[in-house]
Formats: structure tokens, sequence, C-alpha cells
């Protein structure tokens, strides 16, 4: 159950970050040159999309990783895997896990999706703003999870 609510509280957090550049697509119809921070994925296994469809792309990359974060997260709480904080569902452990995640996105499933290491085809600036949407997501993460603990969610002191 805490992978559900993990995978639901990180695609929930990336998607209401997202909400201005959704909100900016439907009024701009496809003019808006930069949406952070949903990153516009203009190649795709090397297929060429249109503006609109590299919009739509990209946000649903943005929500899976969100997604991704929330319950490999929980994954690494449960297993013990957090060997630099030891600390589960604190504040610097969801930061240090945000840049390690930031690490892993970049250098694995950007050069898989052929965007290049750390998103280079795809932008000059694309590093920076992974980096920032990681960043928010590990903070808001830490927030939520203080917030909004149901019964289930099992906090380890």
């Amino acid at each position: 159950m805490d992978y559900y609510l993990g995978a639901a509280l990180g695609g929930l957090v990336a998607f209401s970050y997202s909400i201005p550049a959704i909100v900016f697509e439907l009024f701009e119809r496809g003019k808006v040159s930069l949406a952070p921070p949903v990153i516009t994925v203009k190649t795709i296994f090397g297929h060429l999309m249109k503006k609109v469809e590299a919009f739509w792309a990209g946000l649903l990359l943005h929500i899976c990783i969100g997604m991704l974060f929330g319950s490999i997260y929980v994954l690494f709480v449960e297993r013990g895997w957090l060997f630099i904080t030891h600390r589960p569902y604190a504040f610097d452990s969801f930061l240090i896990y945000g840049l390690l995640s930031w690490i892993f996105v970049n250098v694995t499933i950007y050069p898989l999706l052929r965007m290049g290491l750390f998103g280079r085809r795809e932008g000059a600036h694309i590093w920076m703003e992974t980096l920032a949407s990681h960043m928010l997501l590990g903070v808001t993460m830490a927030g939520l999870v203080h917030w909004f603990q149901p019964y289930f969610f099992v906090v380890a002191q």
C-alpha cells in the first residue's frame, strides 16, 4: 500500500507543478517556448515530434518520473537503503534522494530516450530545469508525508 501512496503523491506533486505549463499550453496553443518544469521533449527514439506532441510527451514523462520518484523512495525506505541519512521520510533524506534521482534520470533515462546525457540534445539548460524539478519534488514530498500521514503509512523513527 505504501508503494501506491508514494507513486500517487509523487505523480500528484509532479502534476501540480506542471499546471502552469498546462494552462500556458492550452491558452497559447503551442506558442509558449518555455514551460518549466515540463521539458519539451523534441525527439523520442529519434522521432521528431510536433510542438504540441512534444509538450504532451514531456508532461507524460514528467508525471511518470514523479510517480517513480515516490514509489522508489518507499522501496528504499522499506529495504533500508537510505545509506546516507538512515532517516526515512526526513527532509534531508528527501533532498539527498532528489539529487540522486536527478543524477539517475539524467544519466540513464534521458540517454535511453536518445535525449542525450543530462538531456543536452533537448536544450542547454535542461539539466538545470530537471534539477529544480527533482529538488521541488523532494521538498514537497517531505512536507506532504509529514502533513498527510494516513494510519497505514508507517513512518519509522
